[in-house]
């Protein structure tokens, strides 16, 4: 008589196929999970270095100190940053490079990473605009912009004539 059901042999092979499917399943979530993780760790170290760049820009000058360090509370955790003031070939540009980690990972381990510049190298407040070099245009007075392209320095530029007001 033939009884009607599954061997022990069908059941096993069942078995060994949904183990396979699950441990492959959780292979990729916890991929899923670490990436995550990563990222926002990324984000937010990113975060942290553009704020210090800010903070560096808001002050109105560059920092006094080439090298900077410290740490930081955010998201919840204590964060590291360093930022470094480099000179570049244009006068009155600084260089500002900022990096941030946790503040409990490896010290050659640096997630977030920004760069910005900052100075007076354009013009000064109020004053005429500088060229590439940090210099005012020649023939220009002090505190008077250049002249147009195409017109001579030292003449004025004409100006429309007033419109008559009727009433």
């Amino acid at each position: 008589m033939r009884s009607h059901g599954f061997t022990l042999v069908e059941v096993m092979v069942a078995l060994a196929i949904v183990a396979f499917g699950l441990t492959a399943l959780f292979s990729v979530t916890t991929q899923s999970v670490r990436a995550s993780s990563y990222l926002r760790e990324k984000t937010l170290a990113q975060w942290i270095a553009l704020n210090r760049i800010t903070e560096a820009r808001l002050e109105g000058q560059p920092p006094a100190d080439d090298d900077m360090s410290g740490e930081v509370d955010f998201a919840g955790e204590t964060w590291r940053w360093e930022l470094k003031t480099l000179e570049t070939p244009v006068r009155g540009i600084v260089r500002l490079e900022a990096r941030a980690a946790l503040a409990e990972s490896a010290e050659d381990s640096w997630p977030g990473f920004a760069t910005g510049f900052m100075g007076d190298a354009l013009a000064a407040p109020g004053g005429p605009p500088f060229n590439i070099l940090g210099e005012a245009p020649t023939g220009t007075p002090p505190g008077q912009a250049p002249p147009p392209p195409g017109e001579p320095p030292g003449e004025p530029s004409p100006t429309p004539p007033e419109q008559e007001q009727t009433q």
